[in-house]
């Protein structure tokens, strides 16, 4: 039993004519028949005398009509309830810390999907992220793509590669780039785990035999600027974040041996909601991040 059924069933016998409640419901006459067929089949009851002139229903089909029309009735007013509900909640956006301070902030001004504002929330893996979109808690979220499901509707937006941030009164201020061999037996100050960029840094240079001399682990935001400028050792960073960075003290130089670019996608569950958000953030109005 599906609710096209019961459409079917109560229109037919309003109109008293399978051609009539066929019109109203935009159907085809086989197809609404073939729709009643399927609801007596279900529930083993005859709803309808079919004669030459018309049809009527039969006792247990007047039964059925006056016990469901006022569940279709409610059924209705809550469709258009949960229309309304849906229209007031905001659109619950996640994304990475990074994306959210220098990214997302003018693509997404004014944004708004089927009347519905926006709410962005901030974690600091890619993982928790996509976790919380499949639990329902997020609607879409920008995360680093090789984190992505295949069953998940997804959009790369850019890459971008790796910078290594040094204080200015550093002996590589004259360099132009950096390999990250060269940074390997440097004092290293990286975020708290869990954190998407730690693991990134840590697994590549592990990758050509070495390990990150950690000197200093610090929470998330510009704390970690501080230290590097203050001397305590060097850090590595997205471009997106060297680029930003607007501190008097730090100076910053692209790696060019860093393995692979991190590349950043949006990921949601419905395709509607994803192609007019990304749409939305690469409006011609709005800077590409591009490398």
């Amino acid at each position: 039993m599906n609710l096209d059924w019961l459409q079917s069933f109560t229109q037919a016998a309003k109109q008293k004519s399978f051609s009539k409640a066929a019109s109203v419901n935009n159907i085809s006459q086989p197809a609404l028949s073939k729709q009643i067929q399927n609801l007596e089949s279900s529930l083993n009851v005859r709803l309808f005398h079919r004669t030459p002139t018309g049809i009527t229903l039969t006792e247990a089909g007047q039964y059925f009509y006056n016990r469901i029309v006022p569940i279709m009735t409610e059924l209705t007013v809550i469709r258009s309830d949960l229309q309304t509900f849906c229209r007031s909640t905001p659109v619950a956006i996640g994304s990475l810390p990074s994306l959210a301070t220098y990214y997302l902030p003018l693509r997404m001004k004014g944004f708004k999907f089927m009347d519905r504002s926006v709410s962005l929330m901030l974690q600091n893996t890619s993982s928790e992220l996509l976790h919380s979109l499949r639990e329902g808690r997020l609607d879409a979220v920008f995360i680093e793509t090789e984190h992505t499901l295949d069953s998940l509707w997804r959009y790369e937006l850019f890459k971008e590669p790796y910078y290594a941030l040094f204080s200015l009164d550093h002996k590589y201020r004259s360099k132009n780039s950096v390999k990250l061999r060269e940074l390997c037996e440097e004092p290293f100050i990286t975020h708290q785990a869990p954190c998407d960029l730690r693991n990134h840094i840590i697994h590549q240079i592990e990758l050509i035999g070495y390990k990150p001399n950690i000197v200093s682990e610090v929470t998330f935001g510009d704390f970690i600027y501080g230290s590097v400028a203050s001397g305590i050792g060097i850090t590595i960073i997205p471009e997106l974040l060297a680029k930003n960075i607007n501190h008097p003290n730090l100076f910053s130089l692209p790696i060019v041996d860093f393995g692979r670019k991190r590349t950043i996608s949006l990921i949601t569950r419905d395709k509607n909601l994803g192609s007019t958000l990304y749409q939305y953030i690469k409006r011609p109005d709005q800077t590409d991040h591009t490398f």
